[in-house]
């Protein structure tokens, strides 16, 4: 697999579990959720009505608050695997053979922040020295430390912010913020950030963050860090964003550790480093990231960092696919299609393509369209396939062959075809 290798400037991607360094600001995510907290905090307790404190003076609030994805003989040819477009120690335990596809990159998704290029002899993670012996795939990566869970009882200001009363946690929280609870800083600062139940200050969420950043709060450390890199509430310095990032990732934060892998793997605010950055997007792949588990398994893919391993790199794929991450349900599928690093499943690659086809992605409505055309996984369906076609020709994947195949049905099948087309939401 091609790793795209171009490097572009840094933005904060908005959203609490999505938080990552990404390349360009048309490829930021809604702003919906907070930005801090891929691993969140433990389930509160729900608090008697007699133990919140009465509502003390707050900034002032919004009037009203947020409410609480050719021939058919030459078909497999087509499917060829493409480069991936995103390259987000304890040892980690290899996944389990996967039956089902996972969500893979599409061509119409931002672009990752590029890999270092393969060395001619890339690092073998598996090795213990330089004359260790290859040890079994499920050996890899054993230097990082998965993350703790959050310690400690429940939290009352978290649980109230958890469940969708800003107001209650910010009256909870700002007390102990300002007599120096590091989580009470770090949850104003989410709200202040977010703009949750008070009008959103970038500034003030950086000085909150940036005094439970400097007592230690690995979350505060790394919503610092992405302040710094884009600029939001401090004038940008995006290697003092590196270092907090870095901070974080050494305390386990899962989206840092992601981060700090893309950052040694592009070598601009740090030298590149293909076995820690593979070390890194192993731990936080472990912990539950879709990103980072996808990023791994461009590297398994790639042979960066780690040994090549089609079948760890199908795992990984498969993994990222099943948590709804689109890009890596379409490498999965085109993996299970042609048999690389799985068993070749021409019916389960069809339905993923098809459940990345729902979400908008291009990629996968002209692979389902030729899967609907050529009867490869699903029954032929030429009404089908021109619908997809249609669809994904309107947003930019062209497709002579398809082309061809649609200008042979009847007029009555290619009106069909267009008025589903119009029907289906988005189209």
């Amino acid at each position: 697999m091609r790793v795209v290798a171009a490097a572009a400037a840094l933005c904060l991607g908005v959203g609490s579990a999505s938080a990552q360094i990404v390349l360009s600001p048309d490829a930021l995510p809604p702003a919906d959720p907070p930005a801090l907290q891929t691993s969140p905090p433990p389930e509160p307790v729900a608090p008697a009505a007699d133990t919140l404190p009465a509502p003390r003076p707050r900034p002032e609030a919004p009037a009203l608050l947020a409410a609480g994805e050719k021939t058919a003989t030459s078909f497999d040819a087509d499917f060829e695997a493409r480069p991936s477009d995103d390259v987000p120690a304890l040892p980690i335990e290899t996944p389990p053979a996967l039956a089902e596809p996972v969500a893979g990159p599409d061509e119409g998704a931002p672009e990752p922040l590029p890999l270092a290029a393969a060395p001619e002899s890339p690092p073998d993670l598996s090795s213990s020295g330089d004359n260790a012996t290859t040890a079994a795939p499920d050996s890899a990566l054993p230097e990082i430390a998965a993350p703790p869970r959050m310690p400690g009882a429940p939290d009352l200001a978290y649980g109230a912010f958890q469940r969708g009363f800003y107001l209650t946690a910010f009256d909870i929280a700002i007390d102990r913020a300002q007599a120096g609870d590091v989580s009470a800083q770090t949850l104003i600062g989410v709200i202040y950030e977010g703009g949750y139940g008070v009008p959103q200050n970038f500034a003030e969420a950086f000085n909150w963050y940036k005094l439970a950043a400097d007592a230690g709060d690995r979350e505060a450390q790394f919503a610092l860090g992405m302040m710094y890199m884009q600029g939001r509430g401090v004038q940008q310095n995006r290697s003092s964003g590196a270092d907090y990032i870095e901070k974080a990732a050494d305390q386990g934060q899962v989206d840092a550790m992601y981060n700090l892998g893309l950052l040694l793997l592009q070598g601009e605010l740090r030298a590149t480093d293909p076995k820690r950055a593979a070390q890194l997007l192993a731990a936080a792949a472990s912990s539950g990231s879709p990103d980072a588990q996808y990023a791994l398994a461009q590297l398994y893919a790639a042979g960066i960092g780690v040994r090549q391993d089609d079948s760890l790199a199908a795992q990984w794929y498969a993994s990222a696919a099943r948590m709804g991450l689109v890009p890596a349900q379409l490498d999965y599928a085109i993996r299970l299609f042609n048999g690389t690093g799985i068993a070749k499943d021409e019916e389960a690659a069809a339905l993923w393509f098809a459940r990345a086809a729902e979400t908008g992605n291009p990629i996968a409505q002209n692979r389902l369209a030729r899967i609907l055309a050529t009867g490869a996984g699903l029954p032929a369906d030429p009404v089908a396939a021109a619908k997809w076609h249609y669809l994904a020709r309107s947003a930019g994947k062209s497709d002579d062959w398809l082309d061809t195949f649609v200008a042979g049905l009847s007029e009555t099948d290619r009106q069909a075809a267009a008025d589903a087309a119009q029907r289906w939401p988005g189209g």
